[in-house]
């Protein structure tokens, strides 16, 4: 079968394998898990709210998780409304209550979402700042470039050293320089 959710593809086993021991949660156990996994707490807590369900052994506790997330994800990446996903979910066997609540996080992370794919999407690194210093000793009419960069999607801050001959900086410069001012008559 064709799910809008899963990009009008067939749903993966895994999830639907997944989605299936989820549905054995009862609705409050199964709603503080949703909200705990959106609010994106660490995956200890997890474990707690799973104490005592027969989806309490870490590898369950990852598998909840991990398809909560990845259900959630699809849903935005495909443009899967939060009344396509409840259906879609229901096709699949997934309890109404179970399905209603996971429609309601998609409709509600909606906004965020789109907000962050509008800022960051076409985006992979953020570089944040360049720093230049002559090359190490040994080395004739270089440049030793670091490049201070943010990882959009992990948040996490890396530095790449590169080493450049001093004629190709001013050619990498004069290139920036050129597509700096195309972007600039676009009115980017």
């Amino acid at each position: 079968m064709k799910f809008k959710f899963c990009s009008d593809g067939d749903c993966p086993l895994w999830a639907l394998a997944a989605l299936h021991a989820l549905s054995s949660l009862p609705i409050p156990i199964f709603r503080n898990l949703l909200q705990h996994v959106v609010e994106e707490h660490p995956d200890d807590g997890i474990m707690e709210i799973l104490k005592d369900t027969n989806l309490s052994s870490r590898e369950e506790c990852a598998r909840a998780a991990a398809v909560l997330r990845w259900t959630l994800k699809q849903a935005h990446r495909c443009g899967c409304s939060g009344v396509q996903l409840a259906r879609d979910l229901l096709v699949l066997g997934v309890p109404r209550a179970h399905a209603s609540a996971l429609a309601d996080a998609a409709e509600s992370g909606r906004e965020a979402y789109e907000a962050q794919i509008k800022n960051t999407g076409f985006m992979i690194n953020k570089l944040t700042d360049v720093t230049a210093a002559p090359g190490p000793e040994g080395t004739v009419d270089t440049i030793k470039l670091t490049l201070h960069i943010d990882e959009v999607f992990t948040g996490e801050q890396k530095t790449d050293e590169l080493i450049i001959d001093k004629s190709q900086a001013k050619v990498l410069l004069e290139e920036m320089k050129k597509a700096l001012k195309r972007m600039e008559e676009i009115d980017i």
